[in-house]
């Protein structure tokens, strides 16, 4: 039974990360909205991403909007481009050419360890006429990634 527990603890190391960035972003249609994302030492090499949330809590069921390799280049898809700055851990998304379809709940995460398990964090895109601003009173971020599949936040 021991063998097991250790197993699954190097499989799974439970270990814990912290995400962090705007709860919400706002740009007018037509223009752009850059999100920043920053996470803790440790995790500059990963690849982060960034996609459009689904029904479940932490679900992106399209898959990725773009990723970064984990490399500092910048890499762009779309209308949407992401680039990391490792020194200061943290990457940013920014989406060009807002439409009113734009609009929603996105995740901006890292892929790590087997099963591409990942630390995310959600942020809001509102599209309406007017500046492009992000709204950062309200951060949140820190996570607990307890195995493949589950995603829960943290209690502290």
């Amino acid at each position: 039974m021991r063998i097991f527990l250790v197993l699954g603890w190097m499989l799974f190391p439970g270990k814990k990360a912290t995400m962090m960035g705007p709860g919400t972003v706002r740009g007018p249609p037509g223009g752009s909205v850059a999100v920043r994302c920053q996470y803790q030492t440790g995790y500059e090499e990963y690849p982060k991403f960034w996609c459009r949330a689904g029904g479940g809590t932490w679900s992106c069921p399209e898959g990725p909007l773009v990723e970064s390799s984990g490399t500092e280049a910048k890499v762009k898809r779309g209308r949407v481009s992401i680039r990391d700055n490792h020194p200061q851990h943290a990457f940013t998304v920014t989406v060009e050419n807002l439409t009113l379809a734009d609009a929603g709940t996105y995740r901006c995460g890292i892929w790590r360890g087997l099963f591409l398990r990942a630390h995310i964090h959600a942020v809001t895109v509102i599209v309406s006429p007017g500046k492009s601003r992000s709204i950062c009173g309200k951060r949140q971020g820190s996570f607990v990634d307890p195995g493949p599949d589950l995603y829960q936040p943290s209690t502290r």
